[in-house]
């Protein structure tokens, strides 16, 4: 195959991806939040993870009167042996990483004590002790990244599902007001 052709595929299968409207995640309008201004009440990496990421997006953080008001109501990490070598030496662990969660936006809760949990795999050599510490310090924090934008894609489906509660709910009375009308009409 020549290479102009190759390079017309190429193009023409980038243009269909972006035709489509595909992103990749944590891109794109679905990744932004909802929201121009919000509150995040924690302490922990995931809070600070996620009042970054919030900053990155523009959004205003701690104002008085926020749209939206995220608590990370708790975190944490656990680790858990996944295999062991014939010596009965560690060979891999499993990491966990789980945060507890509320979303309130004005007086109504959006999200009541939702949680997310994530888990990575990591390899264990004692003989580089340092470096697999450093490794496993980088998938903390890679968690925690994950962690948050998993967070702002809840928030915006909770957003968006209540949004669509209210139009629903609203939907059948309008539907029953004109059947009403129609039932009356044919009388």
């Amino acid at each position: 195959m020549s290479l102009t052709l190759r390079t017309f595929l190429a193009s023409l299968l980038a243009l269909s991806l972006m035709a489509c409207g595909f992103h990749l995640r944590g891109q794109g309008p679905a990744a932004q939040l909802l929201y121009d201004s919000a509150k995040v009440i924690g302490e922990g990496g995931a809070a600070k993870e996620l009042s970054r990421l919030l900053g990155l997006m523009k959004v205003e953080l701690n104002t008085p009167e926020p749209e939206i008001t995220i608590q990370i109501l708790s975190e944490g990490a656990d680790k858990q042996v996944l295999s062991v070598n014939s010596s009965g030496q560690v060979a891999e662990y499993r990491l966990f990483y789980r945060i507890r969660f509320s979303a309130i936006r004005g007086s109504e809760t959006l999200i009541d004590d939702n949680a997310i949990s994530l888990q990575r795999n990591l390899s264990w050599d004692e003989n580089s002790v340092l470096s697999k510490e450093n490794e496993e310090l980088s998938l903390l924090q890679e968690m925690q990244r994950d962690a948050a934008a998993q967070l702002i894609r809840r928030v915006n489906a909770a957003t968006k599902r209540q949004g669509a509660g209210m139009s629903t709910a609203s939907a059948p009375a309008s539907d029953a007001l004109d059947a009403s009308t129609v039932s009356g009409s044919s009388q």
